[in-house]
């Protein structure tokens, strides 16, 4: 469980320099942003931002937590918050598109 913090930090540089384009297999896949490129890159960066944060968590928690109780506390911080991560990036990635959509001309849509 302790190098779940670190993989998290090195796999979120990638989506948050926004280096990861539209593919099938690595990066927040839903919906909204594979229908807008736009909306991939930003969502994605925003997923990395998020999915860094809760790996430096992890990292720091690791230090600080007794090892009777580190492993357990570790798992429910890493999916609390990558449930939280995902609400929260869907939801502002669906509201994106719908932003990005209503301000096309009839003609595009």
């Amino acid at each position: 469980m302790e190098a779940l913090g670190p993989v998290l930090i090195l796999v979120s540089l990638p989506m948050m320099l926004r280096w990861i384009p539209p593919n099938c297999f690595f990066g927040l896949r839903i919906p909204a942003t594979l229908r807008n490129e736009s909306v991939w890159y930003d969502a994605n960066a925003l997923c990395g931002r998020h999915s860094f944060l809760l790996g430096l968590v992890l990292v720091l928690l690791e230090f600080v937590l007794p090892l009777a109780i580190r492993n357990q506390v570790l798992s429910t911080v890493a999916w609390v918050g990558f449930v939280a991560i995902i609400a929260s990036d869907w939801r502002t990635a669906n509201r994106w598109r719908r932003e990005r959509e209503s301000h096309l001309p009839l003609s595009s849509r």
